[in-house]
């Protein structure tokens, strides 16, 4: 991370510290402590950095402010999770087994915030439980749900594309439409 400009500390909001530790990196940051030029890195990023105009009642309630919205990032992304998941639960837990509820809620939060294509999406929130299928089959099965509004008005309704029997008695393509389907409902409700 390059510290070239330094704003002012006093008046850093979160969100700029966020954003400037999450910023692009113009260094490359020495991960083997081991390495000599790591004591030299370390020496020249301190030359830009002190805590001396900072009291130590400012550092402890600034560094609680900055721990604190960390946690709450995490606890929003598990909360949105299981929304998620209650969704799925509440409209496919008679149909599905619930461990494939979890991974579909699991694989969709984390790609809540990728730059996929829809459709790319769709197939990255299945493709470790649908694994037996080849990529692009895949992607011409989800194509329907992705893309809704060039399809048919009834594509997201389950009884529409798959017989309504239980899951063990399905075909493995109604699991994968079906399973297709629910990755979609589970991006949705991530959204």
């Amino acid at each position: 991370m390059s510290f070239n400009s330094q704003p002012d500390r006093h008046n850093l909001s979160e969100a700029e510290l966020m954003d400037c530790l999450l910023a692009a990196s113009t260094t490359e940051y020495p991960w083997n402590p081991a390495d000599p030029e790591t004591a030299d890195y370390y020496a020249q990023s301190d030359l830009h950095f002190s805590l001396d105009d900072w009291t130590d009642a400012e550092i402890a309630q600034k560094s609680q402010s900055f721990f604190t919205t960390i946690q709450s990032c995490w606890d929003n992304a598990d909360n949105v999770e299981i929304g998620a998941l209650e969704t799925l639960t509440a409209k496919f837990g008679a149909r599905v087994p619930q461990q494939w509820l979890e991974r579909i809620a699991a694989n969709a939060s984390a790609l809540a915030s990728s730059k996929l294509e829809p459709v790319e999406q769709l197939v990255s929130a299945v493709r470790d439980l649908l694994s037996n299928w080849a990529n692009d089959d895949l992607l011409v099965m989800a194509r329907p749900y992705a893309y809704a509004m060039r399809c048919n008005p009834g594509v997201d309704n389950p009884d529409n594309i798959v017989r309504p029997l239980a899951w063990e008695h399905l075909s493995e393509l109604e699991r994968a439409k079906l399973t297709i389907l629910i990755a979609q409902y589970a991006i949705d409700a991530l959204q």
